[in-house]
Parts: C-alpha cells; structure tokens; sequence
C-alpha cells in the first residue's frame, strides 16, 4: 500500500476514484494546509501493488481503515473522489467512530436494483480495461449490496457532496445523498466535470476550506 501522511493537525484521508491515483488531489493540497494529510493509492493504482488474492470492496475499505488509523489520532474527515467517495461513505455507514465529517466529490451511493448493479460490474469491466487496472483490483469498484443506500438516512456526521455542472451521470446519486442525510449540502460546480477538484481547483477548495473549519476547528 503505498500512503504518504504529511502536515500537522486535524487529520483528513483522501482517497482518489477508479483508474486514477492520489496525485488527483494534487491542486487541493494549499486549502488543506494546517491538517495532517493521509493520501493513498487504491490496490492496483499509482504506485500500490495488488496482493496475491483479487482485491475487493473489503480490501479498499481495510486500506481506507490503515490510512486513518496513520492520519490520526483524532476525528477525522474523509474526502474522496467517485470510487474513493463511494468508500469513504461505504466505511462510515458501517462504522462512523472517528470520522468528523465527509466531503464526497462526484460520488454515487450504490445500487438497489440487482440489474443496475450488474450494469454496473460491466461498465467497471470495460474502463479497468480501457484504462489498464489490474484483473487482481478491479474487485474494489463491486456493488455486492446497498448497504451504503440503506445506511443514509442513519448518517450521523456532516456531508459535503460536490459534483460538476457538467457530470449529469451523477447528479442524481448526489441528490440522494443529499436528501436522505440529515446534515448535508450539495454544491453544484458550473462548467465542471468528473473532476471538478482539479479544473475547478479554488472554488472547490474554498468550499472544502469553509467544511473543515466547521466541523475539524
């Protein structure tokens, strides 16, 4: 696993999507000075290897648990990017001790519906090989369940959903986030994509600024 922790302060983990690797967060790194900084590469991305036994949804979310474990000590907020947003909301539904608050960049929560699902493994199949992911790790992206779906409305910590204008695809997962937890906001980025963390660097830092005020001091 390859993790790099740097900083001082309240601890924040980012976690980066599908086919990408930490470097992703890259432009955001000056709104997050004055946190102690956990930024991973996922199993089979960047510079992490894939282990002798496939990777799967429960590999990513163990990982997720060792880089906030070497983040703390500390509540602790978890930002994540599409797949690393799904995960960070995945840990927090199942166990949200020592999270402080959530920022989920153009994340979906899951599917109900077994049929979407499977639509969902076979898109995920056809980018890892567009994109040359592993066989071994293209496990982490599964949907074996909705416990994610199940577990919104349970969600007991600050939400920040941020999606572009532009990401029509995952409008709609964010609305329903958004909808079912009791303490969440949704910012809507004009003009932005899939990343708007990277082509729209200062809007989406200061309204990461202005979350990590309020909920890590």
């Amino acid at each position: 696993m390859q993790l790099t922790v740097q900083g001082t302060g309240p601890p924040v983990v980012l976690t980066h999507g599908f086919a990408d690797d930490a470097a992703t967060f890259d432009r955001l790194l000056p709104t997050l000075a004055g946190h102690r900084l956990a930024r991973w590469d996922l199993p089979g991305h960047g510079s992490s290897g894939v282990g002798p036994q496939p990777s799967s949804r429960g590999t990513a979310l163990a990982w997720l648990d060792a880089a906030v474990a070497a983040a703390g000590p500390g509540p602790t907020v978890l930002v994540g990017h599409s797949l690393g947003g799904y995960l960070s909301l995945c840990r927090t539904v199942i166990d949200p001790t020592g999270v402080a608050g959530l920022v989920l960049v153009s994340t979906g929560p899951g599917f109900r519906d077994p049929a979407k699902r499977e639509q969902w493994g076979t898109f995920i199949a056809d980018y890892a090989d567009r994109h040359g992911i592993p066989e071994g790790a293209r496990g982490i992206a599964e949907q074996p369940d909705s416990v994610v779906l199940d577990g919104l409305a349970a969600l007991d910590v600050p939400v920040l959903v941020i999606v572009g204008g532009d990401d029509v695809r995952y409008h709609a997962g964010c609305r329903i986030i958004v909808d079912e937890v009791a303490d969440a906001a949704l910012v809507v980025v004009d003009g932005a994509g899939h990343f708007p963390h990277q082509t729209h660097a200062e809007v989406v830092g200061d309204k990461v600024r202005e979350f990590l005020s309020r909920v890590s001091g």
